[in-house]
């Protein structure tokens, strides 16, 4: 077997390999664990009419998807609580699928190889994030991914009312989409398009979020506090694991009780704020760098900034790489060659990581050093070689680490 051909086959049998892994953590799944104490209360509300009660019981999340998911369920209201789940996640999982699409509209247009664009899709699609957040029942990490990427695409298209008007949405979907914020501003030709993208954005955000506040002001705050303050309680996949302590029992017994060790209140006040402010000076150094890559390494830029935040969150579980799988994937789609190559070993890694069979964070802090030190082992480097193919890339090529490097942008 010639040389040429060897090199043609195994990586086509190693991203192959890669998506059987990820196929795997499709099984088993016990849908919609977390939807039964957190969205769905208030989409059963909604369904019912009862916006007061909507308000009162705020979920863990902005009502976007909430309001998005209501009239799907209400012809399935009456059937299983399985039935009513699923057909909430038809809207959501639609966003993904929207995606899907526009990556491979792009995708065509810029030239890229037929079966690369196919993988792209078939990774949309079934990656580890899509799977394991319809398994945990958080469907709207689905819609909220999906926007966010879609809001730097059309900004890096020019479209800032699109623009902004999907990164709105993304902001009322889910706290975390603030961090999209940047690179959608950094992906704008000029200031002007920035500026309105960002007024269109808070000018959405603010319509889905002042009514609850309005409605239901303590509520509001209350859960907000959750979301903007981690707390003492840590689990293992992150870096801040081994720096923790035994919970007393008591405190554990009183409250999340799926989490075994905690950290000091000073240092666990800081990891959320720490995940949204790196934001900031990744973005300055992206923008004094500009002239040096392409536009569409601002969706490289977004991956990173998923990926830090799942490894800086205290609470990081596998679902919440999501956005950073449909960014990476979208990065690796537009502004290299085309194939997933990165996508495809963040996926499998994420899913020899944490097991399919896993269905609470107590069953995750059974054996929280190896779920640590196993998740750090292929995270961290990860997270390196993304700082250092956006900011050095000299060094990745010197050490034959680099991938394909971007195309030429076409109109």
């Amino acid at each position: 077997m010639g040389r040429a051909r060897v090199q043609r086959i195994v990586p086509a049998l190693a991203m192959l390999a890669g998506i059987a892994l990820m196929l795997r953590s499709a099984f088993p799944m016990e849908p919609g664990i977390d939807y039964f104490v957190d969205g769905g209360p208030s989409i059963d509300a909604l369904a019912r009419g009862d916006w007061q009660a909507f308000f009162d019981q705020h979920a863990l999340m902005g009502s976007v998807s909430l309001m998005l998911r209501a009239p799907f369920v209400l012809p399935v209201f009456d059937g299983s609580l399985q039935a009513v789940y699923f057909a909430g996640v038809i809207p959501c999982f639609a966003a993904v699928v929207a995606l899907a699409v526009a990556l491979r509209r792009r995708m065509i247009a810029l030239g890229r190889p037929a079966l690369a664009v196919t993988v792209v899709g078939v990774v949309a699609l079934l990656n580890p994030g899509v799977i394991r957040s319809i398994h945990w029942g958080h469907p709207e990490e689905l819609l909220g991914g999906a926007l966010c990427v879609g809001a730097i695409l059309a900004s890096l298209r020019g479209r800032w009312l699109v623009g902004g008007a999907l990164l709105g949405l993304a902001i009322g979907t889910k706290q975390w989409a603030a961090i999209a914020v940047i690179p959608a501003l950094l992906a704008s030709a000029d200031l002007r398009r920035a500026a309105g993208l960002l007024a269109v954005a808070t000018v959405v955000a603010a319509a889905f979020t002042l009514p609850s506040i309005l409605a239901s002001p303590a509520e509001f705050v209350s859960v907000h506090k959750q979301v903007a303050v981690a707390g003492g309680p840590v689990g293992p996949p992150n870096v801040w694991w081994p720096f923790s302590t035994p919970r007393d029992p008591v405190e554990r017994a009183a409250g999340a009780r799926g989490f075994a060790d905690e950290l000091p209140n000073w240092l666990s006040s800081l990891t959320h704020p720490m995940i949204v402010l790196a934001g900031v000076p990744l973005g300055l150094l992206f923008w004094r760098r500009r002239r040096s890559l392409a536009r569409e390494d601002v969706l490289g830029l977004f991956a990173l900034l998923m990926l830090l935040r799942c490894v800086l969150d205290p609470w990081n579980n596998d679902y919440y790489h999501l956005p950073f799988l449909l960014a990476l994937l979208a990065w690796e789609a537009l502004a290299r060659d085309g194939w997933p190559r990165v996508t495809v070993l963040a996926g499998a890694a994420l899913a020899l990581t944490f097991p399919a069979s896993i269905d609470s964070m107590s069953a995750m802090t059974a054996d929280s050093a190896r779920y640590c030190f196993t998740y750090l082992a292929w995270a961290l480097p990860l997270t390196a070689w993304l700082s250092a193919s956006l900011f050095a890339p000299g060094l990745l090529r010197r050490r034959g680490l680099a991938t394909a490097r971007p195309a030429p942008q076409v109109g």
